[in-house]
């Protein structure tokens, strides 16, 4: 039994695109397929790090499964074939998922992030000013958007454009920074 992933350069999914992998398989006769859609936002503020990808996905519940069958009745056990699998219930979609396939007693699992948030920022005279830029490279403005800093909200000011600010504070510790629009993180 083989299931992994053929092409292992990362790829980079446009929000308005169908998510699509491919599949070498050998020997799997049936083949099921969970995604799982992680909030970003929990995640980061629980963890204050980047995303693991040998996350516990033991009790979750995924929200798209589907399991393979058909395709699968005709091929031989010991020929390896290369499926293309697209995922159109990822289509618009903004966040990251994780997209696990099991056959056969063997699992393979992606972790696909569809948009981005960038900060960038500059001194002024009583502290920072910053912006936070969208995966199309425009400037957040939405009324969820900021940046969280050591347990603290900074909300963003809509009618300064976009702009979030940060007054200069007494610790010179460093902290990590979670970035939000909407619901992504």
């Amino acid at each position: 039994m083989l299931i992994e992933f053929k092409d292992s350069n990362e790829e980079k999914f446009r929000v308005e695109d169908s998510v699509y992998l491919k599949l070498r398989i050998k020997n799997v006769p049936e083949l099921t397929i969970k995604v799982f859609e992680f909030n970003t936002e929990t995640y980061y503020k629980k963890n204050l790090k980047p995303f693991d990808t040998s996350i516990n996905l033991h009790g979750m519940v995924p929200s798209f499964l589907r399991v393979e069958k058909a395709m699968f009745k005709n091929v031989p056990k010991n020929k390896i074939i290369d499926t293309e699998f697209t995922f159109d219930e990822l289509k618009g979609k903004i966040g990251l998922f994780i997209v696990e396939m099991q056959g056969n007693g063997k699992m393979s699992r992606a972790v696909v992030k569809k948009g981005s948030l960038t900060m960038i920022h500059r001194s002024t005279a009583s502290g920072h000013q910053a912006f936070i830029i969208d995966q199309d490279r425009k400037i957040c403005k939405g009324a969820r958007t900021g940046i969280w800093i050591n347990k603290k909200f900074y909300a963003c000011n809509p009618e300064k454009n976009g702009a979030i600010f940060i007054p200069y504070g007494k610790t010179t510790q460093n902290h990590s920074i979670i970035m939000i629009n909407d619901d992504f993180a």
